[in-house]
């Protein structure tokens, strides 16, 4: 079967299974079984594929056709100008989660050495960008996960920044007590924050990933509350929070802030307008 027919019997049956972007994700699936881009995939449409390429695309397809995310099918998913190692059992990042790191490596721009800490790191996509732009950043990432903890160590390792990303296991604040650790000049988190009762409405590819890292509590907000309670002890003076919210939960996360004492809080809207960062600062 030469790649131009594979393409379009693809299209097809994704466009019937009713995944959303049939075209581009035939063409990222075909990519990743010839090892090429998707350009070299467009290119040379008239190229057959091997028995064997066409039984790893077709085994790929139906896959994708129950709704499997690409990027678990893949392994990889581009953030923040990296590739990133993701499967099953973390969080896929987002491109909206990129602005929580434009904001983060600004907030610690003129910071030497300065510690930082990513709190439902998953994937680690988070912190492994945040040490490799900030080439003086040490960066603690933590999750409840082992299979957080397998990624964010593999991303770091892939990025050659395994020296300043350190991973620790653990609920939160709880593992950063235990070791009665110093305060940070940053704390960066994208926790759960879908309420429990949207759960089951999520997009079925959605769904495939783990319900750890989407499930905020009833009413979306049970993370914010338990960070942001103990924010002010990991936190130094002169230090910035930044939390990626749901798009209608600013109000309630900058009035956590504000009775905890931070101040210049401001909220950041992301490219679909809709509210995504807040950030403050200890002052």
């Amino acid at each position: 079967m030469m790649i131009r027919k594979a393409l379009n019997m693809a299209r097809r049956k994704l466009s019937e299974s009713g995944v959303e972007n049939p075209g581009l994700d035939a063409e990222l699936l075909l990519a990743h079984v010839l090892s090429m881009d998707r350009l070299g995939v467009l290119v040379n449409d008239e190229v057959e594929l091997s028995g064997e390429e066409e039984a790893c695309f077709e085994k790929l397809l139906a896959l994708r056709c129950s709704h499997m995310p690409v990027a678990y099918l893949t392994g990889h998913k581009e953030f923040f100008g990296l590739d990133i190692s993701v499967g099953p059992g973390v969080l896929i990042p987002r491109p909206e989660t990129e602005l929580a790191v434009e904001e983060a490596l600004r907030a610690v721009k003129n910071f030497k050495n300065p510690r930082v800490v990513d709190l439902c790191s998953g994937s680690g996509a988070i912190a492994v960008s945040v040490a490799v732009n900030h080439p003086d950043a040490i960066v603690f990432a933590s999750d409840i996960s082992e299979m957080a903890e397998k990624y964010t160590k593999e991303n770091a390792l892939k990025h050659h920044v395994e020296n300043r990303v350190f991973f620790i296991r653990g609920d939160l604040w709880q593992p950063f007590e235990e070791r009665k650790m110093e305060p940070f000049d940053l704390i960066i988190s994208n926790p759960p924050y879908i309420p429990v009762d949207e759960m089951d409405n999520l997009p079925e590819d959605v769904k495939k990933e783990p319900e750890i890292a989407l499930n905020g509590g009833v009413n979306g907000l049970e993370y914010y509350e338990k960070i942001i309670s103990k924010a002010h002890q990991f936190l130094k003076t002169g230090g910035n929070v930044v939390l990626e919210i749901g798009w209608n939960q600013a109000g309630f996360v900058q009035d956590l802030l504000k009775a905890k004492g931070f101040k210049e809080i401001k909220v950041l809207k992301d490219y679909g307008g809709f509210d995504r960062v807040v950030c403050a600062a200890r002052v």
